[in-house]
């Protein structure tokens, strides 16, 4: 009976994933077409970002340290009561994206 039961699910997937998708066929219906037409469209220029309520966002390039985590050469996963060291890494180079009414919150946090 299993054996039965495993045949047929391996034919009925067989069948399923060959059979051609009609669907992709299909025209697109005339209300669909209709509807989608009396949205508004904002044309936003060449950069796709900018809209009508906050305009374009200003790209500030930050440098500043990370901050890095690391465990000392000792150190056993099995036992929980030692704790992780951190210290600054490496200076990097970060973007940040300023509102242009408000320039100078770009560094708030």
């Amino acid at each position: 009976m299993r054996s039965l039961l495993g045949l047929f699910a391996l034919v009925s997937s067989l069948t399923v994933s060959a059979a051609p998708s009609f669907a992709a066929d299909y025209a697109v219906p005339a209300a669909a077409v209709r509807h989608a037409s009396s949205i508004p469209y904002i044309d936003r220029g060449p950069n796709p970002y900018c809209g009508p309520r906050c305009g374009c966002p200003i790209v500030v390039h930050v440098r500043h340290r990370s901050l890095e985590r690391y465990y000392p050469s000792s150190f056993d996963p099995r036992t929980r009561n030692e704790d992780p060291n951190y210290a600054y890494g490496r200076v990097r180079t970060y973007a940040r994206f300023a509102n242009p009414a408000f320039p100078e919150r770009v560094l708030d946090y």
